[in-house]
Protein backbone atom coordinates (compact mmCIF):
# COMPACT_ATOMS: atom_id res chain seq x y z
CA UNK A 1 0.00 0.00 0.00
CA UNK A 2 2.90 2.37 0.54
CA UNK A 3 4.15 2.01 -2.69
CA UNK A 4 0.95 2.84 -3.88
CA UNK A 5 0.62 5.95 -2.22
CA UNK A 6 3.99 6.95 -3.33
CA UNK A 7 3.47 6.63 -6.56
CA UNK A 8 0.12 8.75 -6.62
CA UNK A 9 1.87 11.13 -5.04
CA UNK A 10 4.53 10.99 -7.97
CA UNK A 11 2.36 11.73 -10.32
CA UNK A 12 0.01 13.88 -8.91
CA UNK A 13 3.59 15.77 -8.45
CA UNK A 14 3.61 15.54 -12.15
CA UNK A 15 0.54 17.04 -13.02
CA UNK A 16 0.82 19.61 -10.92
CA UNK A 17 4.64 20.43 -12.20
CA UNK A 18 2.68 20.48 -16.00
CA UNK A 19 0.15 22.54 -14.94
CA UNK A 20 2.74 25.30 -13.80
CA UNK A 21 4.16 25.15 -17.29
CA UNK A 22 1.08 27.74 -18.39
CA UNK A 23 1.83 29.58 -15.59
CA UNK A 24 5.20 29.96 -16.16
CA UNK A 25 5.32 29.74 -19.61
CA UNK A 26 7.66 27.40 -20.04
CA UNK A 27 7.78 25.27 -23.48
CA UNK A 28 6.52 21.74 -22.69
CA UNK A 29 8.84 19.94 -25.59
CA UNK A 30 12.41 21.20 -24.24
CA UNK A 31 11.29 20.95 -20.60
CA UNK A 32 9.92 17.42 -21.03
CA UNK A 33 13.41 16.62 -22.43
CA UNK A 34 15.26 18.34 -20.15
CA UNK A 35 13.36 16.05 -17.25
CA UNK A 36 14.22 12.74 -19.08
CA UNK A 37 17.56 13.39 -17.95
CA UNK A 38 16.85 14.62 -14.74
CA UNK A 39 14.84 11.46 -14.93
CA UNK A 40 18.23 9.64 -15.38
CA UNK A 41 20.21 11.65 -13.01
CA UNK A 42 18.02 11.40 -10.23
CA UNK A 43 17.67 7.34 -10.61
CA UNK A 44 21.28 6.91 -10.71
CA UNK A 45 22.05 9.03 -7.60
CA UNK A 46 18.81 6.83 -5.98
CA UNK A 47 20.13 3.51 -7.22
CA UNK A 48 23.64 4.18 -6.65
CA UNK A 49 26.27 4.20 -9.58
CA UNK A 50 27.93 1.13 -8.24
CA UNK A 51 24.61 -0.90 -8.93
CA UNK A 52 23.92 -0.05 -12.16
CA UNK A 53 27.62 -0.41 -13.59
CA UNK A 54 27.31 -4.75 -11.13
CA UNK A 55 23.71 -4.83 -13.00
CA UNK A 56 23.34 -3.47 -15.89
CA UNK A 57 23.00 -6.37 -19.03
CA UNK A 58 22.85 -4.55 -22.30
CA UNK A 59 22.12 -8.04 -23.89
CA UNK A 60 19.13 -9.09 -21.52
CA UNK A 61 15.35 -8.66 -22.98
CA UNK A 62 14.43 -6.13 -19.47
CA UNK A 63 17.09 -3.49 -21.26
CA UNK A 64 15.33 -3.99 -24.82
CA UNK A 65 12.17 -3.33 -23.37
CA UNK A 66 13.18 -0.64 -21.46
CA UNK A 67 14.62 0.80 -24.23
CA UNK A 68 11.78 0.13 -26.49
CA UNK A 69 9.42 1.68 -23.67
CA UNK A 70 11.60 5.33 -23.86
CA UNK A 71 10.48 5.59 -27.85
CA UNK A 72 6.76 5.19 -26.67
CA UNK A 73 7.07 7.48 -23.52
CA UNK A 74 7.64 10.20 -25.93
CA UNK A 75 5.82 9.18 -29.04
CA UNK A 76 2.86 8.94 -26.90
CA UNK A 77 3.85 12.51 -25.49
CA UNK A 78 4.09 13.65 -29.06
CA UNK A 79 0.59 12.34 -29.43
CA UNK A 80 -1.30 13.91 -26.32
CA UNK A 81 0.71 17.00 -26.94
CA UNK A 82 -0.93 17.57 -30.67
CA UNK A 83 -4.74 15.86 -29.48
CA UNK A 84 -4.68 18.92 -26.35
CA UNK A 85 -3.77 21.56 -29.30
CA UNK A 86 -6.04 19.75 -31.66
CA UNK A 87 -9.39 18.99 -29.84
CA UNK A 88 -8.27 20.34 -26.16
CA UNK A 89 -7.59 19.52 -22.93
CA UNK A 90 -10.77 17.58 -21.90
CA UNK A 91 -10.55 15.19 -25.05
CA UNK A 92 -6.73 14.34 -24.22
CA UNK A 93 -7.43 13.94 -20.48
CA UNK A 94 -10.21 11.78 -20.74
CA UNK A 95 -8.32 9.69 -23.33
CA UNK A 96 -5.48 9.12 -21.55
CA UNK A 97 -7.52 8.40 -18.26
CA UNK A 98 -9.92 5.90 -19.88
CA UNK A 99 -7.07 3.86 -21.45
CA UNK A 100 -6.66 2.14 -18.27
CA UNK A 101 -9.13 -0.17 -19.82
CA UNK A 102 -6.25 -1.36 -22.03
CA UNK A 103 -4.26 -2.85 -19.18
CA UNK A 104 -6.93 -3.87 -17.12
CA UNK A 105 -8.27 -5.94 -20.24
CA UNK A 106 -4.58 -7.51 -20.49
CA UNK A 107 -3.74 -8.37 -17.06
CA UNK A 108 -7.54 -10.11 -17.10
CA UNK A 109 -7.41 -12.44 -19.68
CA UNK A 110 -3.77 -12.43 -21.30
CA UNK A 111 -1.92 -12.71 -17.94
CA UNK A 112 -4.80 -14.15 -16.44
CA UNK A 113 -3.15 -12.25 -12.60
CA UNK A 114 -5.50 -12.93 -9.57
CA UNK A 115 -8.69 -13.23 -11.77
CA UNK A 116 -9.82 -16.35 -9.18
CA UNK A 117 -9.39 -14.04 -6.37
CA UNK A 118 -11.88 -11.54 -7.99
CA UNK A 119 -15.48 -11.48 -7.04
CA UNK A 120 -18.51 -10.03 -8.33
CA UNK A 121 -18.46 -6.94 -5.89
CA UNK A 122 -14.17 -6.44 -7.34
CA UNK A 123 -15.75 -6.51 -10.98
CA UNK A 124 -18.63 -3.98 -10.40
CA UNK A 125 -15.97 -2.04 -8.73
CA UNK A 126 -13.69 -2.36 -11.99
CA UNK A 127 -16.50 -1.71 -13.63
CA UNK A 128 -17.49 1.75 -11.72
CA UNK A 129 -14.27 3.10 -11.71
CA UNK A 130 -14.22 3.42 -15.10
CA UNK A 131 -17.31 5.44 -15.18
CA UNK A 132 -15.85 7.62 -12.22
CA UNK A 133 -12.54 8.01 -14.45
CA UNK A 134 -14.42 9.65 -16.86
CA UNK A 135 -16.45 11.79 -15.21
CA UNK A 136 -14.33 13.23 -12.94
CA UNK A 137 -11.71 13.54 -16.69
CA UNK A 138 -15.31 15.09 -17.78
CA UNK A 139 -14.43 19.03 -18.51
CA UNK A 140 -16.83 21.74 -19.93
CA UNK A 141 -16.28 21.94 -23.60
CA UNK A 142 -17.67 24.47 -26.26
CA UNK A 143 -20.24 22.34 -28.56
CA UNK A 144 -19.50 24.62 -31.33
CA UNK A 145 -16.95 23.27 -33.84
CA UNK A 146 -14.50 25.95 -35.22
CA UNK A 147 -11.99 22.63 -36.94
CA UNK A 148 -12.91 20.40 -39.92
CA UNK A 149 -13.64 16.92 -39.06
CA UNK A 150 -11.05 14.98 -40.68
CA UNK A 151 -10.07 11.65 -40.44
CA UNK A 152 -6.89 12.64 -38.35
CA UNK A 153 -9.00 15.08 -36.06
CA UNK A 154 -10.91 11.89 -34.90
CA UNK A 155 -8.26 9.30 -35.20
CA UNK A 156 -6.00 11.60 -32.65
CA UNK A 157 -7.95 10.52 -29.04
CA UNK A 158 -7.95 7.31 -30.23
CA UNK A 159 -4.31 6.80 -30.81
CA UNK A 160 -4.09 8.71 -27.61
CA UNK A 161 -5.87 6.08 -25.82
CA UNK A 162 -4.31 3.29 -27.48
CA UNK A 163 -0.56 4.34 -26.41
CA UNK A 164 -1.92 5.09 -23.30
CA UNK A 165 -2.19 1.78 -22.42
CA UNK A 166 -0.26 0.39 -24.23
CA UNK A 167 2.51 1.84 -22.06
CA UNK A 168 1.06 0.55 -18.53
CA UNK A 169 0.30 -2.24 -20.34
CA UNK A 170 3.74 -2.94 -21.29
CA UNK A 171 5.02 -2.07 -18.01
CA UNK A 172 2.93 -4.65 -16.45
CA UNK A 173 4.11 -7.33 -18.85
CA UNK A 174 7.90 -6.07 -17.92
CA UNK A 175 7.31 -6.49 -14.33
CA UNK A 176 5.63 -9.84 -14.35
CA UNK A 177 8.59 -11.67 -16.87
CA UNK A 178 11.29 -9.60 -17.12
CA UNK A 179 11.83 -7.12 -14.06
CA UNK A 180 13.42 -8.65 -11.07
CA UNK A 181 13.59 -7.46 -7.79
CA UNK A 182 17.43 -6.28 -8.33
CA UNK A 183 16.82 -4.14 -11.71
CA UNK A 184 13.47 -1.98 -10.46
CA UNK A 185 15.31 1.02 -9.80
CA UNK A 186 17.49 0.61 -13.23
CA UNK A 187 14.40 0.16 -15.55
CA UNK A 188 13.00 2.98 -15.83
CA UNK A 189 16.79 5.20 -16.17
CA UNK A 190 16.98 3.49 -19.18
CA UNK A 191 13.52 4.12 -20.39
CA UNK A 192 14.11 7.91 -19.49
CA UNK A 193 17.58 7.88 -21.03
CA UNK A 194 16.17 6.38 -24.12
CA UNK A 195 13.72 9.03 -24.08
CA UNK A 196 16.18 11.35 -23.45
CA UNK A 197 18.37 10.70 -26.54
CA UNK A 198 15.00 10.41 -29.27
CA UNK A 199 14.07 13.95 -27.51
CA UNK A 200 17.21 15.71 -27.59
CA UNK A 201 18.13 14.40 -31.07
CA UNK A 202 14.39 16.16 -32.31
CA UNK A 203 15.75 19.67 -30.54
CA UNK A 204 18.85 19.33 -32.55
CA UNK A 205 17.41 18.16 -35.74
CA UNK A 206 14.45 20.68 -35.64
CA UNK A 207 16.70 23.60 -34.19
CA UNK A 208 14.09 23.81 -31.04
CA UNK A 209 15.39 26.75 -28.45
CA UNK A 210 15.63 25.74 -25.16
CA UNK A 211 15.70 28.55 -22.49
CA UNK A 212 16.39 28.32 -18.87
CA UNK A 213 13.04 28.38 -17.48
CA UNK A 214 12.36 25.31 -19.90
CA UNK A 215 15.27 23.50 -18.19
CA UNK A 216 14.35 24.65 -15.09
CA UNK A 217 10.84 23.09 -15.62
CA UNK A 218 12.32 19.81 -16.62
CA UNK A 219 14.54 19.96 -13.67
CA UNK A 220 11.17 20.30 -11.28
CA UNK A 221 9.31 17.54 -13.24
CA UNK A 222 12.10 14.58 -13.50
CA UNK A 223 12.89 14.22 -9.72
CA UNK A 224 9.06 12.99 -8.94
CA UNK A 225 8.30 11.99 -12.75
CA UNK A 226 11.55 9.38 -11.69
CA UNK A 227 9.51 8.34 -8.81
CA UNK A 228 6.25 8.20 -10.30
CA UNK A 229 7.18 5.18 -12.57
CA UNK A 230 10.01 3.49 -9.92
CA UNK A 231 6.81 3.21 -7.50
CA UNK A 232 4.46 1.71 -10.11
CA UNK A 233 6.92 -0.79 -10.65
CA UNK A 234 7.34 -1.44 -6.98
CA UNK A 235 3.30 -1.10 -6.60
CA UNK A 236 2.95 -3.68 -8.88
CA UNK A 237 5.49 -6.35 -7.89
CA UNK A 238 3.68 -5.76 -4.44
CA UNK A 239 -0.10 -6.38 -5.77
CA UNK A 240 1.52 -9.41 -7.53
CA UNK A 241 1.64 -7.69 -10.98
CA UNK A 242 -2.52 -7.66 -10.86
CA UNK A 243 -2.90 -4.85 -12.57
CA UNK A 244 -6.63 -5.73 -12.95
CA UNK A 245 -6.87 -4.06 -9.30
CA UNK A 246 -3.84 -1.71 -9.43
CA UNK A 247 -4.39 0.36 -12.17
CA UNK A 248 -8.07 1.85 -11.07
CA UNK A 249 -6.87 2.40 -7.79
CA UNK A 250 -3.75 4.36 -9.04
CA UNK A 251 -5.88 6.55 -11.26
CA UNK A 252 -8.73 7.49 -8.73
CA UNK A 253 -5.85 8.12 -6.30
CA UNK A 254 -4.45 10.33 -8.88
CA UNK A 255 -7.69 11.95 -10.35
CA UNK A 256 -8.56 12.22 -7.04
CA UNK A 257 -5.97 14.01 -4.99
CA UNK A 258 -4.57 16.11 -8.14
CA UNK A 259 -8.66 17.42 -8.15
CA UNK A 260 -8.06 18.47 -4.15
CA UNK A 261 -4.60 19.86 -5.16
CA UNK A 262 -5.78 21.62 -8.61
CA UNK A 263 -8.64 23.53 -6.19
CA UNK A 264 -6.33 24.67 -2.95
CA UNK A 265 -3.20 25.58 -5.35
CA UNK A 266 -5.03 26.85 -8.73
CA UNK A 267 -8.30 27.50 -7.56
CA UNK A 268 -9.96 24.84 -10.30
CA UNK A 269 -13.16 24.09 -8.44
CA UNK A 270 -14.35 20.36 -9.86
CA UNK A 271 -18.41 20.69 -11.12
CA UNK A 272 -21.33 19.12 -9.80
CA UNK A 273 -20.38 16.12 -12.77
CA UNK A 274 -16.77 15.72 -11.33
CA UNK A 275 -18.05 15.40 -7.36
CA UNK A 276 -20.27 12.55 -8.82
CA UNK A 277 -17.41 11.22 -10.51
CA UNK A 278 -15.73 11.56 -6.82
CA UNK A 279 -18.58 9.67 -5.34
CA UNK A 280 -17.95 6.68 -6.99
CA UNK A 281 -14.86 6.62 -7.34
CA UNK A 282 -14.81 5.90 -3.42
CA UNK A 283 -17.23 3.49 -4.03
CA UNK A 284 -15.41 1.79 -6.78
CA UNK A 285 -12.34 1.59 -3.89
CA UNK A 286 -14.52 0.21 -1.67
CA UNK A 287 -15.84 -2.37 -4.14
CA UNK A 288 -12.52 -3.10 -5.33
CA UNK A 289 -10.88 -3.89 -2.06
CA UNK A 290 -13.75 -5.86 -0.90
Amino acid sequence: MLYLLLAILGNVAVFLSFRSFTRFKISTFPAIVTNYLVCVITGSIYVGFGHIKSNIAFDQPWFYSASALGLLFIGTFYLMALTTQLRGVAVATVATKMSLAIPVLFSLFILKIGTSELGLWNYTGIITAFVAIFLVSKKKVSLEIKEPITLGYVALPFAVFLLGGALDTWLNYASENLIEAHIEGIYPIITFGTAFIIGSTVILVRKIKVRKKDILGGLYLGIPNYFSIYFQIKALSAFDNNGAVLYPVLNIGIIITSTIFAAFIFREYPSKLNIIGIVLAIAALILISM
